[in-house]
């Protein structure tokens, strides 16, 4: 039996190690880098975080992202579809369609966002194209 406690102790050493390096190689993925940076800034968006969501926009493009969240004023937007999502390495372009509505209006109204992706160096970044579409 005194045999066996150091075994299992190698064992499950050996899975924790397996483990965290197979995470670390899973993050370092681009792909896996954009898919997990795209999801949450659009949960960042769905929920009107935009202040965070603009952390992932590209910097040239941050202050007229300000100025059109800003014009949305009191949108809540309730739920969001991924329409298209197209990694191609260094790029990526992704639809994403949000509905919602406004406290002042509650009409429901449904807003697509083109999101063009760039990968500068491990990070990624959005240019992101917000329109309201007719009901």
């Amino acid at each position: 039996m005194s045999a066996l406690r150091p075994r299992m102790g190698l064992v499950v050493l050996a899975l924790i190690l397996g483990t965290s390096a197979l995470g670390c190689a899973t993050m370092a993925d681009p792909a896996v880098m954009f898919h997990e940076t795209q999801r949450r800034y659009t949960q960042l968006m769905r929920f009107t975080d935009y202040e965070r969501a603009g952390r992932f926009v590209a910097p040239d493009e941050l202050a007229a992202f300000r100025a059109q969240t800003a014009a949305l004023g009191d949108l809540h937007f309730t739920d969001y579809e991924m329409r298209e999502v197209e990694n191609l390495g260094k790029t990526a372009t992704a639809e994403v369609r949000y509905v919602g509505y406004r406290a002042s209006d509650p009409i429901v109204v449904t807003y697509v966002e083109e999101q063009q992706w760039e990968r500068v160096g491990t990070n990624w970044v959005v240019r992101p194209k917000l329109t309201e579409r007719p009901q």
